[in-house]
């Protein structure tokens, strides 16, 4: 069904070593893996996922999001969310992961956050919930 597809595009950060992927449809079951296999073929050092044209996320489309964030996280990488939908960050409530994830309403409002020299260890200054 075509209302159950996944378009991925990546784009050049405002910065070396920045990507911005923006996703537009769903996050689930049926696109999980193709999100997670892109992000794979993503070796930037900080890594902004636009989400403002995703319409929906099911459990599968949230356990590849933490999947993605340990694994930027055991790698020293930097994994930002922005433009969740009230919908989605409510998912993200109920199962109580929301103070994982730095939610930023625009791609361009979360890599405003990063250190101007790269891109380093958190220092704790940016807010947990940008929104």
């Amino acid at each position: 069904m075509a209302d159950d597809k996944l378009s991925v595009q990546i784009l050049e950060g405002a910065r070396p070593g920045e990507k911005v992927m923006v996703l537009v449809g769903v996050l689930n079951a049926e696109t999980a893996f193709q999100f997670r296999d892109s992000v794979r073929q993503n070796e930037s050092a900080m890594l902004v996922i636009d989400m403002s044209g995703v319409r929906y996320v099911d459990s599968s489309g949230l356990g590849v999001l933490i999947g993605t964030y340990v694994s930027f996280e055991r790698n020293c990488r930097r994994l930002l969310l922005a433009g969740l939908n009230d919908r989605t960050w409510d998912l993200f409530r109920t199962c109580r992961i929301e103070d994982v994830f730095t939610r930023y309403p625009t791609a361009a409002d979360a890599e405003r956050t990063m250190p101007i020299f790269g891109v380093g260890p958190r220092t704790g200054s940016a807010p947990r919930h940008a929104d």
